[in-house]
């Protein structure tokens, strides 16, 4: 398996589960309601639903930058969904980061492993570090 097979499994992973950390997007929302997702609390300016809406932001961020476009970050960097109105908006809003996720890792396999030690943009760190970073800012998440 080359590295970028091994990313896109880890980018899967992390959103699906059987990663290192036993810990992945899809188990542990599985039990958040729409009302919890919803919720700021005093610990976090962001609520779960942001969170997760932030986190699909950057996958298709990164899908834009494999795909070498520039991407303009705007102030609100990905936290600006609505308020949840009922269970198939959070519903909906989960199947988007996973759909996000496979997105980003079916483009990922075709980037060749040589292009990993180039920056992914002019000006930009190496593809492998924006990929990898990919996975452990989710992880951070």
């Amino acid at each position: 398996m080359n590295t970028t097979a091994y990313i896109a499994q880890h980018i899967l992973d992390v959103h699906e589960g059987k990663n290192w950390t036993e810990s992945d997007i899809k188990s542990s929302l599985s039990d958040v309601t729409w009302q919890e997702a919803g919720v700021r609390t005093a610990a976090s300016a962001n609520s779960i639903a942001a969170l997760l809406h932030h986190l699909t932001f950057w996958n298709r961020v990164m899908i834009q930058r494999i795909q070498g476009q520039r991407v303009i970050i705007p102030e609100h960097n990905g936290f600006n969904v609505g308020p949840l109105q009922n269970e198939e908006e959070w519903a909906a809003l989960k199947a988007d980061n996973l759909a996000s996720a496979h997105e980003l890792a079916q483009l990922v396999l075709t980037v060749d492993d040589k292009r990993l030690e180039l920056p992914i943009l002019t000006g930009y760190s190496t593809t492998y570090k924006n990929l990898q970073g990919t996975v452990e800012h989710i992880h951070y998440h």
